[in-house]
């Protein structure tokens, strides 16, 4: 057998496919990120070793700001490049829609760095508009935009109209027609001339999971019919210079360029017809969408990745509306783009420790024999792992199938005993193994047998929760990078599925990234005494903070920044994971309340004899030290 080597363990993850120059292997056989060129790698085995040190442990969030910084470079250098290519004289205003991750210091970062690309955010409710018109004027560019998007109600509109005459760059678009009328009565009554854009709800549709966000279909937007109200209005109500925006969008995380270029040519039609009706646009907002390749497959097959690139993806965009524009003899709209998916999601690495495994039962050679007064069904199963072969591989599944049923049958009728299903579940197991080795021998293989493969992997338990941490695996089977951060020079000896530590069965990661696509357990090693084992999860800083819940009341996890230089990096923020009392909180327990109930009880069982007063003071002290300690698993 060949020594196992880092690039196999490169391709077996394809770490390459997915991890674009931000993470790779090195020569440790640990998992390194580099968020910029020029700059020391972070070997992430070390990082969690030093937070052990500092007695900040699993499960942690790793974000990595620089990441943060190169995305934003990435999409304003593409779209400098398709300007200077088609001869696009508007500007490129990347705007970053803060519900992909509303954590305060992924918005501040995103804010800060991109101020000399002018970069702006976009509000979806009431409460993140107040949130985006707070952030620190100083890291604010005076022509960043804001975008108020989602349902407006009349305290929304007065106070992005009040921003706006305070010298906010704040557009209010239209998703419904009341909200025009809405706005046009706040405006008069203030004294403003809004910035108005209308979403434009097209025909054209996205591809994947968010398919149906766009399209006839889609919940936001003015259909033909409500735009041609809502222009009348504004011609009647003398508001035509405040439309200055169009805004469509057909889905997050789009597979298919071709989809892309449909919406775009349809949407240039739309600012070609409102041009010729006298209403003077200036900015088009081609919405979300643009995808990322979380499986590293480069295709749109799986719906977890996308065919096409940035580039192609910005110049598709730049082009459509040149050629439009010059062939109308128009002037080249601004382009907007809220690609929030692309920019974070790299950024965040998830860590969680593995605790402890559980596999099927295997057959021993050496220490489990047969013996004469076995059960027939016994001697019949042992036959078959014995003797089986590729020739009768299907018909001794299928005997191997109907001898363990008839066992179980058996069992709950009270004719076999423990001891004797215990055996016949041994070998059956171990039958199951020897047909899925034979089937992967097979160049065309039946899919009964293909199937096997999926009956077998162990569970790995690791200390996080799959519904606070990647609700979007659970919600909508999202496909996420996961791979070990050490021992990567090592061949890996078994197959695993991820549970988590809540009690529910849905919490598990059974759907893993492969060069062949998705398979449904994921290559991991031996568990070592005394040896932390750690798992990573990568791409993960879009959506999955803030969508995160409290299943069983396991809360948000540590989290810390870590900032690279040119030799050496630094972990710069430490966020501590919520504690029991801080998530009891949220479900209106107090405390306070409950400690001093504790106290009560234990008082009276002291009375009573039930436990000496010890005893009752150690369990009031666990009981208060509990509730302030971290509400994942603490290893000692």
């Amino acid at each position: 057998m060949n020594k196992w080597r880092i690039d196999d363990s490169a391709e077996l993850y394809n770490i390459n496919g997915w991890g674009l120059d931000y993470f790779s292997i090195n020569e440790n056989g640990h998992v390194t990120v580099t968020p910029k060129k020029d700059c020391v790698p972070v070997d992430l085995v070390d990082v969690m070793d030093d937070l052990h040190s500092r007695n900040i442990t699993a499960p942690i969030l790793l974000r990595f700001p620089d990441i943060l910084d190169n995305r934003i470079e990435k999409i304003s250098r593409c779209f400098k490049k398709a300007a200077k290519e088609y001869n696009y004289n508007g500007e490129n205003f990347v705007i970053y829609p803060i519900k992909v991750n509303q954590m305060r210091p992924v918005v501040e970062e995103i804010v800060s760095h991109g101020k000399k690309f002018k970069i702006g955010l976009e509000a979806g409710s009431k409460p993140e508009l107040h949130a985006v018109l707070a952030i620190n004027m100083a890291d604010v560019n005076d022509n960043s935009l804001i975008i108020c998007n989602g349902y407006k109600d009349r305290e929304y509109i007065e106070l992005a109209l009040l921003a706006q005459k305070m010298g906010r760059r704040i557009f209010l678009v239209v998703e419904k027609l009341n909200e025009l009328h809405l706005i046009a009565n706040v405006a008069k009554q203030l004294n403003i001339m809004p910035n108005i854009g209308i979403r434009i709800k097209l025909s054209s549709s996205g591809s994947g999971k968010w398919e149906e966000s766009g399209g006839d279909r889609s919940k936001f937007g003015l259909n033909t019919s409500e735009l041609f109200e809502a222009l009348d209005f504004m011609k009647a109500h003398d508001m035509t210079a405040c439309l200055k925006l169009i805004h469509f969008h057909i889905g997050s995380q789009v597979t298919k360029i071709r989809r892309i270029k449909n919406a775009l040519r349809e949407a240039s039609q739309f600012y070609v017809q409102l041009s010729a009706m006298g209403f003077n646009i200036d900015f088009v907002d081609i919405g979300g969408g643009l995808g990322v390749d979380y499986d590293g497959s480069h295709n749109s097959a799986t719906g977890h990745s996308m065919n096409y690139s940035i580039q192609e993806y910005v110049n598709d965009a730049v082009y459509t509306f040149v050629d439009v524009c010059d062939k109308n003899g128009l002037k080249h709209p601004n382009i907007i783009n809220e690609s929030g998916r692309s920019l974070t999601a790299h950024h965040s690495v998830l860590v969680m420790e593995v605790l402890e495994t559980a596999g099927l039962p295997k057959w021993n050679e050496e220490t489990d024999k047969i013996k004469d007064d076995d059960n027939d069904l016994v001697k019949d199963l042992y036959e078959i792992w014995d003797k089986i072969n590729k020739a009768r591989l299907l018909e001794d599944w299928h005997d191997a199938l109907q001898i363990r049923e008839e066992a179980l049958d058996r069992f709950s009728l009270g004719l076999i005993d423990l001891r004797t299903r215990a055996i016949v579940e041994k070998l059956f197991w171990s039958v199951a193994r020897e047909v899925n080795l034979i089937t992967q021998e097979l160049r065309h293989a039946p899919e009964e047998l293909r199937s096997v493969a999926k009956l077998l992997p162990e569970k790995y338990f690791c200390n996080f929760s799959l519904f606070q941490s990647l609700p979007d695996s659970w919600a909508i089977d999202q496909v996420f990078p996961v791979m070990p951060l050490s021992r990567l020079n090592e061949r890996p000896d078994h197959m695993a599925t991820i549970q988590d530590i809540t009690c529910d069965s849905d919490g598990k990661i059974a759907n893993f990234t492969s060069p062949t696509g998705i398979t449904h357990a994921l290559p991991v090693h031996t568990l070592r005494k005394g040896e932390h084992y750690y798992l990573g999860v990568f791409l993960v800083g879009a959506y999955q903070e803030i969508l995160g819940d409290m299943h069983n009341l396991f809360g948000d996890t540590n989290a810390v920044h870590i900032n690279v230089y040119p030799d050496h990096y630094d972990i710069e923020q430490m966020i501590d994971g919520e504690t029991v009392a801080e998530v009891l909180e949220y479900v209106e327990f107090s405390p306070k309340q409950l400690v001093r109930n504790v106290e009560s009880w234990v008082t009276e069982s002291i009375r009573n004899g039930k436990i000496t007063s010890d005893e009752g003071n150690e369990f009031v002290r666990n009981y208060r030290s509990g509730l302030y300690g971290y509400t994942y698993l603490e290893k000692d």
